[in-house]
């Protein structure tokens, strides 16, 4: 019986685990030692097939070395649509295109979280917060 929730977060959260684990350097059974679970139990989660408890999430980013919103945070993706501070959509530009490109080439996952929250710091400066 698969155990996957109807929105889709589950598979996206567990991407977002598996390819910070990777970054890591860290195998499936090495997340697993770190969390008290088996390797079975990671595969089941970074593909969506599992949820995961709020605290064994919390888990996760601590031993990945990043904050748990990381996991909840939206990523569109290039050409899609983005939202505004003002609430309107626009069309992604070369530069945010170029921006994810960079971004997605960056292994270290603490690098990846600290560069993510600078361009937040900025759009809140942008957007008079």
């Amino acid at each position: 019986m698969s155990d996957t929730n109807k929105d889709g977060s589950a598979g996206e959260i567990g991407h977002r685990i598996k390819s910070l684990r990777r970054s890591a350097g860290l195998s499936q059974a090495n997340l697993g030692n770190a969390l008290g679970v088996t390797f079975q139990q990671v595969q089941k989660y970074e593909s969506g097939r599992s949820k995961i408890a709020a605290e064994k999430l919390h888990r996760i980013a601590q031993a990945l070395g990043v904050d748990i919103n990381y996991f909840y945070e939206s990523r569109p993706e290039a050409g899609s649509a983005e939202k505004s501070p003002d609430g309107s959509y626009s069309q992604a530009t070369p530069e945010s295109a170029l921006f994810k490109e960079s971004f997605d080439k960056i292994k270290d996952p603490r690098a990846r979280y600290l560069l993510a929250e600078l361009a937040r710091v900025f759009s809140e400066i942008e957007s008079g917060r």
